[in-house]
Formats: C-alpha cells, structure tokens, sequence
C-alpha cells in the first residue's frame, strides 16, 4: 500500500516531504498568504436611486390619496390635473431608472464573467504549488522552485489586476 507522504513532492529548500502540505491545507491551517485567489464579482448598487424614485412616488400617491380623495370637490380640478401628471410622471421616471440600475447590474456581471477564464488560470496554478510547513516556503513541484510572497500575492491579484486593467483601457476609449 503506498502512503500519502510518498506522493507529495519534496521542498526544495529542505528536500524532505514530511511537512508538506497542498496550498488549500495550508490555508485551512491559518497561513494566510496561502489564500486562494479572490474570485471576481462586481458591486453595482442600484438601491440609492430605486429607492428616492420609490419615495417620490409614495408622497405624490399620498397626496393623491389624501388630496384628491379627501377633499373631493374642494381641491380645483386643475391642480388635481397638475399632481395626476407629475405623478404619472415620477412613475414612468421609476420605471425607466429601475430598467437602467438593472442594466448596470447585469452589465456588471457580465463584465465579472469574462475575468472567469483569468481566474480559473490564477486558481488552477495556486492549486499546483505546495507549502512546507518547516520552511514557511511555497513552491512549484514542477519546476522545483521557491515562490515568493510577492509571486503569490500577483498571483492572487492576478483576476483583480484584470479587472483594472479592462477599467483603464475602457476609460481611454
């Protein structure tokens, strides 16, 4: 029967296997710059203006209702006319900025989905190195070769540094 030890590489530093661990047990154990790369997301709010638009329709539904309904033929009928537009118009305003923050919000996602091949890259790689528990070191089993923690964090970033490059190229535009 062959043991797990017998499948995990050496460290090259050491040249011993018996303290190596993959990156995700290291990272599971407390080493936190054998974090994973972060996954890319985009925050879009929306709520800010879907919620002043929701305001506006509230007061002006509650002056309808108060206004219209409770003083009946009291209120002149032009300015019942006056505030029936401006609310229609508020409405139709909500709608149009409702459409617009949920386009922004799949437009942001979608623009997170095309960084997904760069973050498989970056995470397929990170799965690939090992730590040594004896030497605080991660390297690369394939080439035999100490990382250091500024490879690994341009390795982590790797899919933010994506992200902001795609910002500074759309901006030039």
């Amino acid at each position: 029967m062959v043991s797990a030890d017998s499948t995990k590489p050496t460290c090259p530093v050491c040249n011993q296997a018996d303290q190596v661990k993959t990156m995700q047990a290291a990272y599971n154990s407390g080493v936190a710059r054998c974090a994973p790369p972060d996954m890319p997301t985009r925050n879009v709010s929306m709520m800010k203006p879907v919620t002043v638009c929701g305001l506006f329709i509230g007061i002006c539904l509650f002056l309808i209702i108060t206004l219209i309904g409770g003083l009946g033929s009291n209120f002149p009928q032009i300015l019942q006319l006056i505030l029936l537009v401006i609310t229609l118009i508020l409405i139709v305003t909500a709608l149009a900025v409702s459409y617009w923050s949920f386009q922004r919000v799949v437009r942001g996602d979608n623009e997170a989905v095309e960084l997904y091949p760069a973050w498989d890259k970056a995470t397929a790689q990170w799965k690939s190195l090992y730590y040594c528990q004896r030497d605080d070191a991660v390297f690369d089993p394939k080439t035999n070769t100490q990382i250091s923690n500024n490879q690994l964090a341009s390795l982590r970033a790797s899919a933010t540094q994506a992200i902001k490059s795609e910002l500074q190229a759309a901006t030039q535009h």
